[in-house]
């Protein structure tokens, strides 16, 4: 009988890290303990590559794949001008890889500015060209609007149709990410050009000892922020519906093997169509870049397709010149929102996402859930 009771008990433990590993450590966050997610995370193979903990390596290359996403950090790296790839620990103080417990002290909402043209840097200044793909830090912070409501309520009806929940579930692309930007220029003011290409990005600014930022524009990306700025720096906003408006989509050129691997299933004909297209719109967003901030995107942009750590300036000599960590933890961030702004762990009962999806799909149920079933779209 013990031995049924044992192997009953091991195979509930094993369905159960099975079923943690399926669905993702994540959705389990604030149920089991972080170092307990974590290394959930490591035998899902999902550890966020930026905490640099999946291979070995001598140098910062070897920790850069190119893919057919694009270049990916793999590894415990942050680009440079070029997006040549240094180790974080010659860049910067200190590095946590995870902060969605950390609460920010002041948010104060920016909004797009009017029309395309950007304020111009000021002659004798430093331009650092940043851009970002996926960072694998989530914050704590999230906003949404009706339209992900009402995507929400359709995807909770269909799981509860199906009897896979009674409850609706939080999508993970509510939250913003952070990115980290490393500021070790000094010989002069830095004007910081930073640039998202989906998604919700809080940029946090670390400084080394008497590095300036003399302003800040962000570009692309559905809401994006800025934290631990000094509230004298100017800060504007181009995002990408903005950037829409103006005839402008970011763009920036493949690499060889990326070349090799997008066009491999195409005919000729149709692979040097697709390139042609492909350069012209490089080209035409290299051309408003030069244009507005006077900078060369191939030799500037310091940001690669996944990671989370761009550097602008030199590798410090030492640590007294490094970049100092600042943590989003009481930290001062000016973003742009959705019209649902939800703090995590702040949000009052019945205000969350989860919550106004419920609410919404139990008035289209005419007060009663079970009604869900008998179909209808949202």
């Amino acid at each position: 009988m013990r031995g049924l009771i044992g192997a009953g008990v091991i195979g509930v433990i094993v369905l159960s890290v099975a079923a943690v590993l399926a669905l993702g450590p994540r959705r389990f966050e604030g149920i089991l303990p972080l170092a307990a997610v974590e290394a959930l995370e490591s035998l899902s193979g999902r550890l966020p590559f930026s905490a640099g903990a999946v291979r070995s390596g001598d140098t910062p290359a070897d920790f850069l794949d190119d893919t057919r996403m694009g270049l990916v950090a793999a590894g415990p790296i942050a680009a440079m001008a070029g997006n040549v790839p240094v180790f974080r620990s010659e860049v910067i103080s200190s590095y946590p890889t995870r902060i969605e417990g950390d609460v920010p002290a002041e948010i104060t909402t920016i909004r797009s500015i009017m029309g395309c043209l950007v304020t111009p840097p000021m002659p004798g200044s430093v331009v650092g060209y940043v851009t970002s793909g996926e960072s694998d830090l989530p914050m704590a912070l999230s906003t949404y609007s009706d339209l992900d409501l009402a995507a929400g309520v359709q995807d909770f009806a269909n799981l509860y149709r199906s009897g896979q929940t009674t409850e609706p579930v939080r999508p993970d692309d509510l939250a913003y990410e952070a990115y980290d930007v490393a500021v070790t220029e000094t010989s002069a003011p830095v004007y910081l050009v930073l640039e998202a290409g989906s998604g919700k990005r809080i940029w946090n600014i670390h400084l080394a000892p008497e590095a300036r930022i003399e302003r800040v524009v962000l570009l692309g990306g559905d809401q994006a922020g800025v934290a631990n700025v000094d509230p004298v720096v100017p800060v504007e906003a181009l995002l990408n519906d903005g950037l829409q408006e103006c005839g402008l989509r970011p763009e920036h050129p493949l690499t060889s093997r990326q070349s090799e691997l997008a066009f491999a299933s195409l005919t000729a004909s149709e692979a040097s169509r697709q390139r042609v297209e492909k350069d012209a719109a490089v080209e035409a967003y290299a051309r408003w870049l030069r244009d507005s901030f006077g900078i060369d995107a191939a030799t500037m942009r310091a940001g690669f397709d996944r990671g989370s750590l761009s550097v602008v300036g030199p590798v410090p000599t030492g640590s007294e010149t490094m970049a100092v960590y600042a943590p989003i933890s009481g930290s001062r961030i000016l973003t742009s929102r959705d019209s649902f702004f939800e703090i995590a762990g702040q949000v009052p009962a019945g205000e969350d996402f989860a919550a106004r999806v419920k609410a919404i799909a139990t008035t289209f149920a005419f007060g009663n859930l079970a009604n869900l079933r008998q179909g209808a779209d949202f």
